[in-house]
């Protein structure tokens, strides 16, 4: 892994580059439906003024090469709020070199910082490779996700 690589908080000059990595991730994923941009621009604007939202990004040193974003929240059953990966993307030319793993960590240590008791993450059951990422950075399968969709 090159130690260029620096883990930050997003900023909004990053909103460009965080918008092409989704977009590449949903044109390699089978069965994804295009992605508008524009909701995607507008969403990510929504959630860096969320409280509840953290952005981090990996640079290379100063390209954005990865990133994840999380959201922390107050549940019935835990004495302290539970953090919860939404999306984490690499770019694919930089995959495989610990970069993935980095952010992970540094979501890790944000959620002790916040005081958070736990962190989840979900991926869809069908991705091998995600699932087989998140349990070799300590995540266990303890649970299962039901989805519905509701706009069709």
């Amino acid at each position: 892994m090159s130690d260029s690589i620096n883990i930050a908080p997003a900023r909004e000059e990053d909103l460009p580059a965080i918008t092409e990595l989704i977009v590449a991730l949903s044109d390699e994923v089978d069965g994804q439906d295009a992605t508008d941009r524009q909701t995607i621009e507008k969403n990510v604007m929504v959630l860096f003024h969320d409280p509840a939202a953290h952005f981090l990004v990996a640079r290379d040193p100063d390209t954005v090469v990865g990133f994840v974003n999380f959201t922390t929240r107050k549940t019935i059953i835990h004495s302290s709020e539970s953090g919860l990966v939404d999306e984490l993307i690499v770019s694919k030319e930089h995959r495989g070199k610990g970069i993935g793993k980095r952010l992970i960590s540094a979501v890790m240590d944000k959620c002790r910082e916040l005081g958070c008791c736990e962190l989840e993450v979900s991926t869809m059951m069908s991705n091998k490779k995600a699932r087989d990422f998140y349990e070799k950075c300590g995540f266990e399968e303890e649970a299962v996700l039901l989805e519905m969709d509701l706009l069709e």
